[in-house]
């Protein structure tokens, strides 16, 4: 068995042997107490196509490590299993698949941890301490359809993703526009209502 994963293509192999790694780094940082390193990542991000869709498999809500851990596990484990299956196939055709399939899986296990994760005070916040926190929209333009994502930062300085729509009926907010938390983030959506910040008055 071991034999047959280390022939694995090395375009799958060594994303899943890097999502391990990254899992255990995770690990032993959350029982060292260490700073962790999702700030910073966000940071790089930020601005980015990735950036924007790391936003939308819910990064802020969940560690970045675990997305990133999510992400490279699946598109490994999937390649391998299709080289195995299908072993006629070039290499880089598993891809069209894998890649995809890592996606879904890390939006939908992604979706779930949002609600389960525990609420600490690296990544989670009572909803009133948002209130009144500038951020940006990261994914957006917010109306009143689906709730779009804001970052915020929180009084620690830890960033924070949430779900948002603009407090009044009709206004559209794009993309970019810096926003000012005044109310939400109650209920099982935690949905929070931002208005656009102006510096004005």
């Amino acid at each position: 068995m071991l034999q047959g994963f280390a022939d694995a293509p090395a375009l799958y192999l060594y994303p899943l042997l890097a999502g391990l790694f990254l899992g255990v780094v995770q690990i032993v940082v959350f029982f060292a107490g260490s700073v962790s390193f999702g700030n910073a990542m966000t940071d790089l991000l930020d601005g980015t196509s990735v950036g924007e869709l790391f936003d939308w498999l819910n990064l802020g809500r969940v560690p970045a490590a675990i997305l990133g851990v999510l992400l490279l596990v699946t598109f490994g484990a999937v390649g391998i299993l299709l080289s195995d299956s299908l072993p006629l196939v070039p290499n880089w055709a598993y891809a069209v698949v894998a890649a995809p399939a890592a996606v879904g899986v890390t939006k939908l296990v992604g979706n779930g941890l949002a609600r389960l994760i525990p609420q600490d005070e690296s990544y989670a916040v009572n909803h009133g301490d948002l209130v009144g926190r500038r951020g940006v929209v990261t994914l957006g333009p917010l109306d009143d359809g689906r709730p779009g994502n804001v970052r915020v930062r929180d009084a620690h300085g830890e960033l924070h993703t949430i779900r948002a729509r603009p407090a009044d009926a009709g206004t559209v907010i794009e993309k970019g526009v810096e926003v000012v938390v005044i109310s939400g983030g109650d209920g099982r959506d935690r949905i929070f209502l931002v208005m656009p910040f102006s510096t004005e008055g």
